[in-house]
């Protein structure tokens, strides 16, 4: 399945602490949108497929399940992830993605696109693989 995840590193003081999401480490990639959402407890966003729009998933507050099913191979994966313990999880093509907030608090979710949304060409295709918390 072509589905990365990299365990993002946490630097804390007396204040708090940051995570450093994208770095110019990693090989050049086209981001042409970032976007937030928030999901109150018991509620799933996702349940579709890109073709060719390759996204990049954050959790930076709450926690969450995250499905995905590769529409080819037909291989599943989940994964649990946390503003706790932040992961970048990077979603290529034709993999089905769902995430559901099962929690108990709301959940921010910060998405990173390589392609703008089009009202004329979402590029986004609906297909179940969640239906309930």
């Amino acid at each position: 399945m072509n589905v990365e995840v990299e365990e993002l590193a946490i630097i804390a003081d007396k204040r708090g602490w940051l995570t450093e999401i994208l770095k110019n480490s990693k090989p050049p990639q086209t981001m042409e949108q970032i976007h937030l959402s928030f999901s109150r407890p018991g509620t799933i966003r996702g349940n579709h497929y890109h073709k060719n729009r390759t996204e990049w998933l954050c959790v930076i507050n709450g926690t969450g399940r995250v499905l995905l099913e590769d529409n080819v191979t037909k291989e599943r994966n989940e994964l649990t992830v946390s503003g706790d313990r932040p992961a970048l999880i990077k979603i290529s093509p034709n993999i089905t993605h769902a995430i559901e907030n099962c929690g108990k608090v709301p959940m921010h979710l910060l998405v990173i696109t390589n392609e703008k949304h089009s009202s004329e060409d979402s590029d986004t295709y609906y297909k179940q693989l969640v239906t309930s918390c």
